[in-house]
C-alpha cells in the first residue's frame, strides 16, 4: 500500500520538477538575449555603431527568415572578431543564397558563415559549398598590399580569408538570391521566435522582482 502511495506521488513530483526546469529554462535563455540586446547597444555606442539596426538589417536581407536571436547573435561574433557592417551583410547574402541552393536552414548557413570566417576554420564551410583555402587567401591578399604572406598579421590573415568567402560566395549563390524565394517555412519559425521572445519579456519583466528576492534570499 505504501509502495502503491509513493510511486503515484513520486511520479507526480518528478513531472512538476521536469515542468518547473523547462520552465526556468526558457525564461533564463529569455533573459539571456534580452542582455546580449542591451549588450549590443552598448558595444555599439562605445564603437559608433547602430548594431541593434544592424541585426535588423541582416532580418531584412534574408526577407525575415532568421529571427531577431540569430541575427543578434551573428552580429554581435562578427563585430567581436572585428568585421565590418557591409562584410557581415556580404556574409548574410552569401548565406541566403547556400541555404536556397543547397536546401540547407538558413540560420545554421549564416552561423557557419560568421563562426568559420572568424575562427579561420575552413572545415566549417566546406558543407556549405565554399572550398577556401587559408594559404591560398592569404597569398594573394598579402600580394595586393605588397607584402609576403608571413608578413600578414593574425587581423590581416582573418579578414584574407573573409574576403575570400564573400567573394567564392557571391560568384556561387548571386544569381540564386533573386530568382528564388526563402523558405516560408524560416520565415514562419523566425517570426514564431521572435513573437515567443516578445511574450517571454513580459513574463520575465514581471517576475524580475520575485527572482532578484529569490536570487538574493538562498534561504
Amino acid at each position: 500500500a505504501i509502495q502503491g502511495g509513493l510511486v503515484p506521488a513520486y511520479a507526480i513530483l518528478a513531472s512538476n520538477v521536469f515542468a518547473v526546469t523547462a520552465a526556468f529554462g526558457v525564461l533564463q535563455r529569455s533573459a539571456a538575449l534580452e542582455q546580449l540586446e542591451a549588450g549590443l547597444v552598448k558595444v555599439g555606442n562605445v564603437a559608433g555603431r547602430n548594431l541593434p539596426l544592424i541585426s535588423r538589417e541582416l532580418q531584412n536581407i534574408t526577407n525575415f527568415a532568421i529571427s531577431s536571436e540569430t541575427a543578434m547573435r551573428a552580429t554581435a561574433l562578427a563585430t567581436s572578431s572585428g568585421f565590418s557592417s557591409s562584410q557581415l551583410m556580404d556574409l548574410t547574402r552569401v548565406a541566403k543564397g547556400a541555404s536556397l541552393a543547397l536546401g540547407r536552414n538558413l540560420p545554421d548557413a549564416l552561423d557557419r558563415l560568421v563562426r568559420g570566417t572568424a575562427k579561420l576554420e575552413p572545415e566549417i564551410l566546406d558543407e556549405l559549398g565554399i572550398l577556401v583555402r587559408i594559404d591560398d587567401a592569404t597569398r594573394d591578399y598579402a600580394a595586393e598590399l605588397g607584402k609576403t604572406a608571413n608578413q600578414l598579421t593574425a587581423f590581416q590573415r582573418q579578414q584574407a580569408f573573409l574576403n575570400a568567402t564573400i567573394e567564392q560566395g557571391q560568384k556561387k549563390f548571386k544569381l540564386i538570391t533573386k530568382d528564388i524565394p526563402v523558405n516560408e517555412f524560416d520565415r514562419l519559425a523566425a517570426t514564431f521566435s521572435d513573437a515567443s521572445q516578445a511574450l517571454l519579456k513580459f513574463v520575465n519583466d514581471g517576475l524580475e522582482p520575485l527572482v532578484r528576492i529569490l536570487a538574493e534570499s538562498p534561504a
